[in-house]
Order: structure tokens, then sequence, then C-alpha cells
């Protein structure tokens, strides 16, 4: 690796990271009771994999780094260089995204994660950066999607802004004269550059993992910077270049802490899975060091990630005839629930920490209806109405199975058009009648909601749904929906259903106090 870089060291390589416009970086404590070998095992090994197929992300590196010890650089006069044990955090998973909406993309299918973060996290803090507010630099590393040591010096330093300055001139500093000077050295191998937004504290804890951050704790921004060996780091802090990007440091820092990078895996790049991303960082490294290039073939591929069966036709044909012929690919049914954030296709799946959040949802999403159904236009397009309902149905499924008749109600406009069976009726007061026996029936203990079809057209949603009994595996209700929902402000204002229930068709009176009620 050295010899590569030495050899490339006039290529810079930062353009490949220009289509990552933001950036979510994430400040990850390793959970007491596991080693630390434990804890990089599961990470790049099973979380890291979870993670990769989730939708948005641009690139995804996990950088597993080492504690804070001092001795990064020589002592800016005027920084403050005491730090607290509780400070030195054992990972950093860096994401970036084409933009802002591809992020909340990501970060709407992300509860699936939470649930796993209790096996390996005790805290982590996510950082957000806006539109061009994470920046390469310089990187004359010519792999930018590494799994495992890179074979460089590199240090991850998380930086406080100084008291008395503003966030502007912070930022302004870091961006026109730190960087630029540090990155014109030539010892210097990759300079990369967040400037973060305040910690969102109102994201919820996981079960035993803490996601609050105050105020003083936070940090204002971060660099990454490489050198090729311990030598060129030396130089490069004795250098014209350092000395000026450092001489009125104390004026708008505060407080740098360096931790060293241990090794990086890359699980999304460019878009795509890695092979990392694929199969695990462990078996990606050993396809690599064995050379199975058959590992890196179409037919694997499907049939690892999609279940996908490509099979040669044989029978009948000669090898050479055989040889020739097309794959033929047994056909993947749809996955429905591709992009959102979780599943409800059948009973089961939806843990209890992604069904409180989506209950804590849900209520946000009611409180945002509007007393006039908003215009469609420039400024609240279908995309975004759609992506909204898209955003919507998980907690719509969870409020069902949870009865919670209060906010079904909620998700209607009070001039709701009602078509069913016996109807059309307008307004709520039919509504509110009629469905709390639906929903004593199809939220009863022992039995279990699911929605195997769901499909998103603009304002249109539709989907088709089924009651199981958890002990007989009985159907005892089912049927199919149609909602025109004008997003979140706009809500539900036209309903069409249809509705057979096989067993129970009248909800008694036990079964309906049960329900929480609008």
């Amino acid at each position: 690796m050295l010899s590569v870089i030495n050899n490339a060291i006039t290529a810079d390589y930062s353009a490949r990271d220009q289509k990552g416009k933001v950036a979510f970086y994430v400040l990850l404590w390793k959970r007491q009771g596991i080693s630390l070998e434990l804890f990089d095992n599961y990470w790049k090994d099973v979380h890291g994999p979870v993670c990769a197929r989730l939708p948005g992300q641009y690139q995804y590196w996990q950088f597993h780094v080492a504690h804070n010890q001092g001795g990064f650089c020589p002592d800016i006069p005027g920084l403050d260089y005491t730090w607290d044990s509780e400070d030195n955090f054992d990972g950093i998973a860096e994401l970036t995204f084409a933009s802002v909406a591809d992020r909340q993309t990501w970060f709407t299918a992300s509860a699936i994660l939470m649930d796993d973060e209790h096996n390996l996290f005790r805290k982590a803090i996510g950082y957000n950066s806006s539109p061009g507010n994470s920046i390469t630099y310089v990187d004359r590393i010519p792999t930018g999607d590494p799994n495992g040591e890179t074979g460089v010096i590199k240090f991850h330093v998380m930086v406080k802004k100084a008291n008395g300055a503003s966030t502007e001139a912070f930022r302004r500093y870091l961006t026109e004269t730190f960087a630029p000077k540090v990155s014109s050295s030539d010892s210097v191998l990759k300079f990369r550059l967040h400037l973060f937004e305040a910690v969102d504290n109102s994201r919820p804890d996981a079960a035993g993992v803490g996601h609050y951050e105050p105020a003083e704790k936070q940090y204002h921004a971060a660099y990454e910077i490489a050198f090729a060996n311990h030598l060129e780091r030396e130089k490069f802090f004795a250098s014209a270049e350092y000395l000026t990007a450092v001489k009125d440091a104390a004026k708008y820092i505060k407080q740098i802490q360096p931790f060293p990078e241990r090794t990086a895996y890359t699980f999304v790049y460019n878009a795509q899975m890695t092979l990392a991303g694929q199969r695990s960082s462990s078996v990606a490294e050993l396809i690599t060091e064995i050379g199975a290039v058959n590992q890196l073939q179409e037919d694997i591929e499907s049939l690892m990630l999609n279940q996908t069966l490509y099979s040669q036709q044989t029978n009948g044909f000669s090898s050479s005839q055989a040889s020739q012929s097309q794959p033929k690919a047994t056909k993947k049914r749809t996955n429905y629930y591709t992009g959102l954030s979780a599943d409800y296709s059948r009973p089961g799946l939806v843990t209890p920490y992604v069904a409180k959040k989506l209950i804590e949802d849900a209520e946000r999403i009611v409180a945002m209806k509007e007393p006039k159904l908003p215009e469609i236009g420039p400024y609240y397009t279908l995309a975004q109405i759609e992506q909204e309902n898209r955003d919507w149905w998980p907690t719509h499924c969870e409020a069902l199975r949870q009865g919670r008749g209060d906010i079904l109600t909620g998700e209607y406009r009070d001039d709701l058009v009602y078509f069913c069976q016996d109807g059309p009726y307008q307004g709520l007061e039919q509504q509110k009648e009629r469905e709390k026996h639906w929903w004593a029936l199809i939220a009863q203990p022992g039995v279990t909601m699911c929605w195997p079809i769901v499909m998103f057209f603009g304002e249109h949603t539709y989907f088709e749904w089924k009651c199981v009994d958890d002990e007989t595996n009985e159907t005892l209700a089912k049927g199919n929906v149609t909602w025109v929902r004008r997003g979140h402000r706009g809500a539900c204002y036209l309903k069409t259903e249809q509705l057979t229930f096989y067993r129970d068709v009248f909800a008694a009176q036990e079964l309906l106090t049960l329900i929480t009620t609008a």
C-alpha cells in the first residue's frame, strides 16, 4: 500500500466524494460487557451489511478508532487539551447522501437499526452536515473504499468552537484558512472536513443506548487527516503550511480531540453496495485474498442479494448449446415494503422499539393536519405528498395493531368522504361509529393484522389487509382499501373500502373497551 501511495503522490482523488453533498456522522461508544474485538467484528460483519441495504446512501464507511491519548500535534497556545475519559468513543459511522431528501429517506428506513444498537453501543451521537459542509480538500490515497487496514497514518479529529467565536467566523476560519493551508502540504495524503449542525436531542434513545448529548459536550466540526508514515506527519507539523494554518487558531477553536484510526470499512460506495456490504467485511476479505472471481459474478450476486437463482437450461441440450443459452431467472415477487421504515406484510417483524417509535411518529404526523386542504403546486408537490404518504404508512399500521382509534380518526379530515358496502358517508360521525367495531375486532388479543400489499401513487395509497388468528392461523377478516391522502398537511379526504369478516362480525363490549377512542 505504501509503495502505491508514494508512486501516486501527485494524483488527487478528492473529486470522487463530491456527489456526497450531505453527511450523517455518528460517534459510537462500545457497550460495556463486550470486548473491543467482539465490538469490531459484530459492527463490521453483522450491523454493517444491514445498514448497507437501507435506501438513499451514496457512501457508508465505518472507522474503527483508538482512544484519544494526546500527542497528536504540538500544543497550540490557547487551546484546551483536557478531556474526560467518557469522551473516548470507539467508532465513527460516516454516511453521505446526494441530497437532504435522500438522507431523510435513509432516516425514515433506519428504525430497523435501532433494535440492533443495544447489541453494540451504549451511546450513539449523530451529527448532520448541511449541503456543501462535508468536503474532501485533497485525497492522494488511491483506494477510496477500504476494507481493513489502509496502510497509512490517519486521525479523525473532533473540534469544538471557541466560546467567543461566532459559528460563521469559526466556519470561515476552517474553510478559508485552516483547510486550504493544511491540504496544500505535500506531507498530507488526505484532508476531509465536516461542519456540523447541532445534535438533534429530540431523537429518542434506543433500549440502553443514549442519543442525547448536552450542548457543552457537542462538537462543531471534525476533520480526517492522513499521512504516509510518521516521518511525513512530523514534517507536516514543522512545516510553514501548518504554522500558518494554526497561527490564529485560539481565536476560533476551543479544543481538538484526535482519535487514531485502527481500521476502515466501506459498505456503500458510489450509491452501490460494496462486496463488504453484500457479504460482510470478513467474507469480502476472504474472497479477495483467495481470488474467488466467481463470487463476483452476477449469478452469485443475484442469489445472495435477491434469492434469485439463475440456472442454465441444459436438459436436452448439448453442453455447447447450454453454454450459449441465456440464463433464466426464477422471478422474485415484489417486496412492497422496500424503502419503508417497517415491514407489515406478515405477523411479527416489528419489534417493540420500532412499534413505540412509530406511534410517536403517528402522533406527530396527525398534529400536522391543516384546517384547509393545501393546494398541490410547486411548493407542495405530488412527489412530496407521495413521500409523506410512504412515511405515514407504517405508523398507520402500528396504530391499527394497537387499537389507537384516536390516532386513526385523526388521520381523516373532518369532511371525509367514505365509500363502503352500505355507504357512502360524509364526515367523521359515521366513520367513528362504524370503525370502532372493526378496530376492536382486528386489534383484539390473539389476532394480528398484516398488510401483504401496499402501493403508492401521488395522493393515492392502495392496500390489502388480513387478520390472522395467532394460534390457529385462521384468516378471520380481510379487505382492500384506497385512501386519497394529501400528505401530512392534508390528511385523508376520500376513502374507499371493501371488507369481509369470516368469524367475528360485531365487537363485544369487552373488546370495545380496549380501543383508545378519539
